[in-house]
């Protein structure tokens, strides 16, 4: 048996926890990550909460996307992003972000707006 182990059910739970939170923190990594990000690239138009209300929603026609609305999740939205984010649409231009980069904004417009 390993030697973490050998303290039997108290070692292990610890054991357990520690590596339990190194998941968290990798997760909250890519949140932050994926907040800057949407800072950087997406807040200027969509507005800090997803409102689609940035600084320069108003001189967009058509309006940027409210990620807040129930219905935008209702379809295959990470998908969308993905595609939305290589490829542009509408005004909106695209962008030259990895697929990691992207993954990071979809987790954090998951957490932040769904």
């Amino acid at each position: 048996m390993l030697k973490i182990f050998k303290y039997g059910l108290p070692g292990s739970l610890m054991f357990f926890l520690i590596v339990l939170g190194m998941t968290g923190m990798a997760a909250g990594d890519d949140l932050a990550t994926g907040k800057s990000l949407f800072e950087a690239k997406c807040q200027i138009c969509h507005g800090a909460n997803g409102h689609g209300d940035g600084p320069a929603a108003s001189a967009l026609n058509p309006k940027p996307r409210n990620f807040t609305d129930p219905t935008f999740w209702q379809k295959d939205t990470n998908a969308l992003i993905k595609r939305t984010i290589k490829t542009g649409k509408g005004m909106m231009p695209a962008f030259n972000l990895d697929d990691e980069e992207i993954k990071a904004i979809t987790d954090y417009m998951n957490h932040a707006f769904k």
